[in-house]
């Protein structure tokens, strides 16, 4: 796990803070093969302020609950200044997003990667989510694969938890693609699946 140093998280927190409701999961490193990534876009009467009009990419580690990161609540902090002192970051000017109230101190990362890499989950295709600082190293070394994505914090489930809230409508569940992933605008992510989601169920 990647800690956040303390003047970039300050300035995070700072362009964050009215999603701070805090809590604590742990990060799995194996992905259950059985369970698909999803994507889950929240319903308009979804109140909670961590989770009001996201969409969330969702993996299923082996061990522990659902575990996930917010894919339309980018911040105004640069991975640059959150990480000025690391020399490997500090020249990223691509902002990080908020991934949800889980390890909200710590960074995670979606990247692509042609083989299969330690500590990581697998998402779709050739694209992984971790949060292991030496794994990273690796990566922005260029010895495998590229970062797409960066996130502080994520989001997480009890193993029931999930199910309870789709089942009493906060959710609507959608595969996961990457163009939606990787490319699709979050200022209107939420507003475009949402009317996929709606469109499915009706």
């Amino acid at each position: 796990m990647i800690k956040l140093p303390l003047l970039g998280r300050c300035r995070l927190l700072a362009a964050i803070c009215c999603w701070l409701p805090l809590t604590i999961a742990p990060f799995a490193g194996a992905q259950n093969p059985a369970d698909g990534a999803i994507l889950l876009v929240a319903s308009p009467e979804l109140r909670d302020p961590n989770f009001a009009q996201t969409v969330v990419l969702v993996l299923f580690p082996q061990e522990g609950g659902p575990l996930g990161v917010i894919l339309n609540r980018q911040t105004l902090v640069s991975v640059a200044e959150a990480f000025a002192d690391e020399p490997q970051l500090r020249q990223r000017p691509e902002k990080v997003y908020f991934g949800g109230p889980v390890r909200i101190n710590a960074l995670m990362f979606l990247f692509r990667s042609t083989d299969t890499p330690r500590n990581a989950l697998l998402v779709l295709d050739d694209l992984y989510f971790s949060g292991d600082g030496s794994l990273l190293d690796e990566v922005l070394a260029r010895k495998k694969g590229t970062v797409e994505r960066f996130f502080v914090g994520c989001s997480g489930w009890a193993p029931a938890q999930l199910d309870a809230e789709i089942a009493q409508g906060g959710w609507y569940v959608l595969p996961a693609d990457l163009e939606t992933i990787l490319k699709a605008d979050p200022k209107t992510m939420w507003r475009r699946l949402l009317s996929r989601a709606t469109a499915v169920k009706t």
